[in-house]
């Protein structure tokens, strides 16, 4: 025979539940994702006339394999010729371009952090394959404007390669290959590592 009047239920304590990390290398969630996504959603809409310059010089102007060259003859080119100046913006951007494409790389693997153009989500960390974080272009950019900068004594020119970095890094935005927030960690890794190396040059060149 069913009861029919069966007892009333205990409720349930609530346990608040601590939401997990889908992956480790994914960090936590932070304010420049809402910066990402306006950049990004502007730059979809109306970027402007001279857009697509600034994109085409973003993606051809900054390579590796034609800077690393570049800074190699400098290098020999300097010591041929007897100029110290000539040959230590050589040494110093070769080593700070190489330095900074390998922490980057580094970095990129550890974050896992998905393009715009892939996923359109500013928060999606720890994808398997996602190497959008930091930008390796906006690294070489600034690596070798810092280059130019701590090994050249004039300002203007130091000031005109920065401006110059600034622009082609910001292609890749237009692109939709980086977030904006790639772009800052890129540049700040490129012009940090460059200028240490800078120092470390010329401390050993001075002993």
């Amino acid at each position: 025979m069913e009861n029919s009047f069966p007892l009333p239920r205990k409720a349930r304590a609530s346990i608040p539940r601590r939401t997990l990390r889908p992956r480790a290398c994914a960090p936590a969630s932070w304010n420049l994702t809402v910066l990402d996504s306006a950049v990004r959603n502007y730059c979809l809409e109306d970027p402007g006339p001279g857009a697509n310059a600034v994109k085409i010089a973003g993606r051809y102007g900054i390579k590796r394999h034609v800077l690393i060259p570049a800074f190699v003859l400098c290098w020999v080119a300097g010591r041929h010729r007897d100029d110290p100046a000539l040959e230590h913006t050589g040494k110093v951007g070769l080593t700070g371009v190489v330095a900074t494409a390998l922490i980057a790389e580094a970095i990129k693997r550890q974050l896992c952090r998905g393009r715009p153009c892939d996923c359109g989500d500013a928060a999606e960390w720890g994808t398997e394959g996602a190497r959008s974080f930091p930008s390796g272009h906006a690294g070489t950019a600034f690596a070798t404007a810092t280059a130019i900068a701590c090994t050249i004594g004039d300002r203007r020119i130091g000031a005109a390669a920065f401006a110059t970095a600034g622009v082609l890094a910001g292609g890749r935005v237009i692109a939709d290959r980086h977030w904006t927030s790639d772009i800052l960690a890129g540049a700040a890794l490129g012009t940090v590592v460059t200028t240490l190396v800078a120092l470390w040059l010329g401390r050993k060149s001075e002993m």
